[in-house]
C-alpha cells in the first residue's frame, strides 16, 4: 500500500503523480473517503474522538497564536496532556482501565490510543489549515471583482501606481497574516506505525522533509519498479523515530520503534 505523508487529505497531493496512493483517515469522519485509508479496530471511535478534539479545542482556546497551539499539541502527547485541564489522558485510558485482558494487552490499546490521538489532532488542523486557506481566496477573489469593477486595469497599475484591491491583506487567519501552521511531521511518522501493515510504503513529496532527511544522511536507493512510483523516486527503510530525527528510540512509545519505509519523489 501507497500512503501520502504526512499529508491526510488528497487536495494537498499533487494530482495522478501516484495513481493508487491512499490518505490515512484516523477516524474523525462517519465514512471514509474513496482514496482514504482507515484501519480496522481503530481503538477510539468516532464519538470519542470528537470529543477528544472538541476539548482540545477549548484548551487551545487559551493561546493566542493558533501556531502555539499546534506546537503545544505536536511536540509530544505527555506535554500536551499534563498542560491540559480537560484529563485528556484521563479520557484516552479509561475505556482501557476495566482489568479486561492482559497487562501487555492494555499496554498497547493505550499506546494505539495516543498513536490516533495525535493522527486526530494532525487531521484537524490539516482540515482547519484548508478550511482558512478556501476563506482566504475567497476573500482575495472578492478583492479583485471590486478591482476589475472599478475599471482598475493593468496600465492604470503600471503607469498610475493605483494599488490593486486583489494584493490586500485580508486577515483570515491564512498565509498573509503570517499564521500557516507547519504539520507536526515528525509526530506523525512516529505513530502511523501503530495502524499500518508491514508492506505499507510512505509516500512523500515535500521538499522540506526531504532536506531534513538529508541532513540526518539516512541513505535513499532507487525504488523497485513494483512499487509503482514514478521514475527516479528513492526509498529508505529506517525506524520511525529516526525519520523524526530523534537521536535515540524514546521510551513509551512503541510505534515509533518500529521499521517504516519511506519513498521520495523529488
Amino acid at each position: 500500500m501507497l500512503l501520502a505523508f504526512p499529508y491526510m487529505h488528497s487536495y494537498l497531493f499533487p494530482e495522478d503523480l501516484v495513481p493508487d496512493i491512499r490518505f490515512f483517515d484516523p477516524g474523525m469522519t462517519e465514512e471514509p473517503d474513496e482514496s482514504a485509508y482507515r484501519p480496522d479496530g481503530l481503538p477510539l471511535d468516532r464519538k470519542t474522538a470528537v470529543a477528544l478534539i472538541n476539548d482540545s479545542i477549548r484548551f487551545g482556546e487559551q493561546f493566542k497564536d493558533p501556531g502555539e497551539m499546534a506546537y503545544f499539541g505536536a511536540v509530544t502527547a505527555d506535554d500536551f496532556y499534563e498542560g491540559s485541564s480537560m484529563s485528556i489522558q484521563a479520557q484516552l485510558m479509561q475505556q482501557f482501565d476495566d482489568g479486561q485482558g492482559t497487562k501487555q494487552e492494555r499496554k498497547r490499546n493505550e499506546d494505539r490510543s495516543r498513536a490516533q490521538f495525535i493522527l486526530l489532532l494532525a487531521w484537524f488542523f490539516e482540515e482547519k489549515m484548508l478550511e482558512l486557506q478556501g476563506l482566504e481566496d475567497n476573500v482575495k477573489n472578492t478583492w479583485q471583482a471590486l478591482d476589475k469593477g472599478l475599471g482598475v486595469d493593468d496600465e492604470d497599475r503600471l503607469e498610475s501606481r493605483v494599488v490593486d484591491l486583489g494584493s490586500a491583506e485580508s486577515h483570515t487567519g491564512g498565509v498573509s497574516d503570517g499564521q500557516e501552521v507547519q504539520l507536526p511531521w515528525q509526530r506523525i511518522i512516529e505513530a502511523l506505525p501503530a495502524f499500518l501493515d508491514g508492506d505499507a510504503v510512505l509516500v512523500c513529496v515535500d521538499k522540506e522533509i526531504f532536506s531534513f532527511w538529508d541532513d540526518l544522511e539516512i541513505p535513499f536507493a532507487p525504488a523497485d519498479a513494483g512499487l509503482g512510483l514514478p521514475e527516479g523516486a528513492q526509498v529508505a527503510t529506517q525506524p520511525a523515530w529516526r525519520f523524526a530525527g530523534r537521536r535515540r528510540e524514546p521510551d513509551g512509545m512503541g510505534s515509533a520503534a518500529a521499521q517504516v519505509t519511506v519513498a521520495v519523489i523529488r
